[in-house]
């Protein structure tokens, strides 16, 4: 026997979005999900445990886990719990450019651990031109209004490999829908002009508009493009098969345990204007 069980996948600056996984019915497992950036910030760690679809409590944090965050170099930052299963840093830090990371958590007496993930080179975002397009007003057929969306030039670095993800903001909101996880590779446009088709984000005259692109690892895209495919096609006629959606997490001395979510890093640029 099956059942959902809710799981939640923190977005850098502290959004955050509820997805649904299919997991065995008797297991409880634990999810850790967080980003080391290039900003300077505490760079938040959620980690709670999955719960069934039927439970009023879609989050069940673990508060007292034994958390640090360590660099390849020898880096060690130590973290301390926040409500809502959230860690945060002791002190501020600044993920760097090529090195790689990775979070050592002992929950339970159990050691767990990431693979490490190094921090990408920052693809700047460039600058945000506002394009729109006429549609029917859902409250007025008889009416067409204006939908104003952003266009963007960021260039991709030529002869390297990029990923990346994409996140809009509205007035300081996250677009947080599951269809909304905009994710790319460069392989056909490796050197030239990122695409960006992005009429299905919604803006109005004096809206605050802001693109934020991060330039993540490769297992962190594979990472998000199975989310994406498990969240936005099940139940679908043609839609993905329902599958665990593996991470980079592990028990240091039990291979028989899932860990979910995913810990990692990410290079950030951003932009904003107001929408005239």
């Amino acid at each position: 026997m099956r059942a959902l069980f809710f799981i939640s996948l923190i977005i850098l600056l502290g959004c955050e979005e509820v997805v649904i996984v299919d997991l065995p019915q008797s297991q409880n497992l634990i999810v850790i999900e967080g980003w080391v950036a290039d900003t300077l910030g505490n760079h938040p760690i959620r980690i709670t445990r999955s719960k069934p679809f039927s439970d009023q409590e879609q989050i069940a944090p673990i508060d007292d886990a034994q958390v640090i965050v360590q660099s390849r170099s020898g880096q060690v930052f130590a973290y301390s719990y926040t409500p809502n299963g959230i860690y945060v840093s002791d002190f501020e830090y600044q993920g760097i450019a090529n090195s790689e990371y990775r979070i050592i958590a002992l929950i339970d007496s159990l050691e767990i651990r990431s693979e490490w993930d190094e921090l990408p080179e920052k693809v700047e975002v460039g600058n945000i031109r506002v394009e729109s397009f006429e549609e029917n007003d859902p409250d007025n057929p008889n009416q067409q209004i204006t939908i104003y969306y952003p266009k963007l030039n960021a260039i991709d670095p030529e002869g390297i490999a990029n990923y990346y993800r994409w996140l809009f903001f509205k007035n300081d909101e996250v677009f947080n829908e599951p269809e909304a996880i905009t994710i790319q590779n460069d392989r056909l446009f490796d050197g030239n002009v990122i695409p960006n088709n992005f009429q299905s984000f919604g803006y109005d005259v004096g809206d605050d508009m802001t693109v934020q692109l991060m330039t993540i690892s490769r297992d962190a895209h594979n990472y998000l493009s199975l989310l994406k495919s498990q969240i936005t096609t099940l139940g679908t006629s043609g839609g993905t098969t329902p599958a665990i959606v593996n991470g980079n997490l592990f028990y240091v001395n039990d291979n028989s345990t899932l860990v979910l979510g995913y810990f990692g890093t990410a290079a950030i640029s951003k932009n904003s204007l107001i929408v005239e």
